[in-house]
């Protein structure tokens, strides 16, 4: 991890509806010592948040250049080398603070903004992080208690991490991970400042092909039964929620050395190349949950099935409260099969 160009710009209120100071450094912060600390601080709450994927665009068109874009296209060249770092971030302050006042905005108080230029597994990538002070108590040369404030780096609220080599060389449509905030008026206005679009069908669409990556290589390459494939899945299934609930990203590679230790690499590279499955994965809970199967037992019986197979091949009704089969599986029809003609012959 290289840290290339930092720099602190300043546009916030401190309540409703005062005006806007705005602040702009003339130089860049130094990229060491404690400015070092706040940049690596700010990378691991990137790497721990929930942050949405999409690209550039305006109104739901990516052939439209949001102004944001249209500044990095200024300032960058082909290499990702910024040619002024300093004016750069200075329009998107000033670009920052058009929107706040132009949509009236009088309860967003804006804060602390942070561009930084790093590297990470040989892409450039563009962070920028809004950040406010938090309250707080220190002790003063002469002992005495008072108040002070820093910059709250305990929780990501308002980011977004471009990557610039693959906006610059048109790789994928998911370069941009952010994260906005839950208000309405938060996520609207950030939004439009970075010019971002979510790419809404991407969760879901790397969820259902996560699994059939799992169930094919389990079954095709491995030779494994449904019943071995299907307890990958459900191991899959336990590991992302695991990920989810500590906050952790979920990456194909550590899904592939969880799920298949001995054939980890190999899985990892069919995965990409056949289902087209990135190295960070979005995740839908909706499609999450269909990895587990719907079962249930009692009274002698066990009945087990994947939850796309309901009313499709496996009718509930309702009110009769039946469940009916229009497929079982072959061993289990001949299973039956046998047991009855083995009480006819026993019959007769």
């Amino acid at each position: 991890m290289a840290i290339k160009h930092v720099i602190i710009h300043v546009v916030k209120r401190d309540k409703d509806g005062e005006r806007l100071t705005k602040q702009l450094r003339a130089q860049e912060n130094n990229t060491d010592g404690l400015t070092k600390q706040l940049t690596d601080g700010l990378l691991e709450l990137f790497s721990n948040a929930h942050l949405n994927i999409g690209e550039f665009g305006v109104d739901g068109d990516n052939n439209a250049t949001p102004v944001f874009e249209q500044k990095l296209r200024d300032f960058y060249d082909d290499n990702c080398n910024c040619s002024s770092f300093v004016d750069l971030t200075k329009a998107l302050a000033d670009r920052y603070e058009a929107i706040i006042v132009g949509d009236q905005l009088h309860s967003v108080k804006g804060g602390y903004l942070i561009f930084y230029q790093y590297e990470r597994n040989h892409d450039d990538w563009l962070g920028v992080a809004v950040v406010k002070k938090t309250e707080g108590i220190d002790v003063s040369v002469d002992l005495d208690v008072v108040a002070s404030e820093i910059l709250e780096l305990n929780k990501l609220h308002l980011g977004a991490a471009i990557n610039l080599t693959q906006w610059r060389d048109a790789l994928t449509s998911r370069y941009i991970r952010f994260k906005t905030g839950r208000a309405t008026e938060l996520r609207d206005y950030f939004e439009k400042f970075i010019g971002c679009q979510r790419d809404k069908e991407a969760a879901k669409r790397e969820t259902k092909q996560l699994k059939r990556a799992i169930q094919d290589f389990a079954k095709d390459t491995c030779g494994m039964n449904d019943d071995v494939a299907s307890q990958k899945v459900t191991q899959a299934h336990d590991y992302v929620k695991e990920r989810q609930k500590t906050g952790e990203p979920v990456k194909l590679s550590h899904v592939a050395n969880h799920v298949f230790p001995d054939r980890c690499d190999e899985f990892a590279l069919q995965a990409r190349q056949e289902y087209d499955l990135p190295e960070d994965l979005a995740i839908d809970s909706a499609e999450l949950k269909r990895y587990k199967k719907l079962s249930g037992s009692g009274k002698g019986i066990s009945i087990s099935f994947d939850r796309e197979k309901l009313n499709t091949v496996v009718k509930y009704d309702v009110e009769r409260k039946q469940l009916t089969f229009t497929e079982i599986p072959n061993s289990l029809r001949e299973a039956i099969e046998k047991e009855l003609l083995e009480e006819e012959n026993v019959e007769d």
